[in-house]
């Protein structure tokens, strides 16, 4: 039997709908069994919780600390084939800095050992933040972080979008996929998976420093491309045809 991969979520709803929903989700594009656990607060609470524990690796401390079922016989380090987290930049939250940020990244780095993290700028919603499909305005696309608030965010993104979030298809899914596929290589001249994370947020800390501005993008998206490249470009050109290559992949 085959191992699952584990996603570990800020949020107990849009982040699973994005997910997992059977029609729409972006993990219809896996092929492997999956377990989603919702962390429900800031990464930067399960950075300090377990930086300051006593655990080897994630998955012990959320055995432990969070009730993640595992059998009895199995170890915490050979439970999962993969472990991915998606959490929101949330630069104006009380525990931020950009030193810890960038910590975070460096430690989950890598998905078959400690996890790999992957960030919402500047929240979930981004994966929404398209105007048109394609959106040619989308990779200059820029939040200011002035009186940002969640709230603020979602009604900005509910009155702009063009995707109606209860009924993707997977047309729209792909578009999703490739625009943000598409930035985060702009933004780091060249997405390359063993680097990528870290250039994306680099560009984004100075210009959050310089501007008080950030880009908007949704890296979970990229877990597909991370996950099955070879597979999930040719979905993307089966499902795209024409506009595969008005956006540059």
């Amino acid at each position: 039997m085959n191992k699952e991969i584990l996603l570990i979520v800020e949020g107990e709803k849009t982040e699973l709908d994005i997910l997992g929903n059977a029609s729409y989700g972006l993990l219809s594009l896996i092929e492997s069994d999956y377990k989603i656990v919702s962390f429900a607060s800031s990464i930067y609470e399960l950075y300090d919780s377990y930086k300051n524990g006593e655990y080897d690796d994630l998955v012990s401390y959320l055995r432990y600390e969070k009730g993640l079922k595992i059998p009895d016989s199995v170890l915490s380090k050979n439970a999962f084939a993969a472990v991915y987290l998606i959490f929101d930049y949330d630069p104006q939250y009380q525990k931020y800095s950009d030193e810890k940020i960038k910590d975070l990244l460096n430690t989950f780095n890598n998905e078959t050992e400690l996890g790999k993290l992957y960030i919402n700028y500047p929240m979930v919603e981004a994966y929404y933040h398209l105007e048109r499909l394609p959106d040619d305005k989308f990779n200059a696309r820029t939040i200011s972080l002035n009186g940002l608030s969640g709230k603020v965010y979602k009604k900005l993104v509910n009155t702009t979008t063009c995707l109606k979030k209860n009924n993707i298809s997977k047309k729209d899914l792909c578009y999703i996929i490739m625009q943000n596929y598409n930035k985060s290589k702009i933004i780091t001249k060249d997405y390359k998976k063993e680097d990528n994370h870290l250039d994306i947020l680099d560009t984004q800390i100075a210009l959050k420093n310089k501007t008080n501005s950030i880009y908007v993008l949704s890296t979970f998206p990229l877990i597909v491309m991370d996950y099955n490249y070879e597979n999930t470009i040719e979905i993307l050109k089966e499902k795209l045809k024409q506009d595969f290559n008005i956006i540059n992949i």
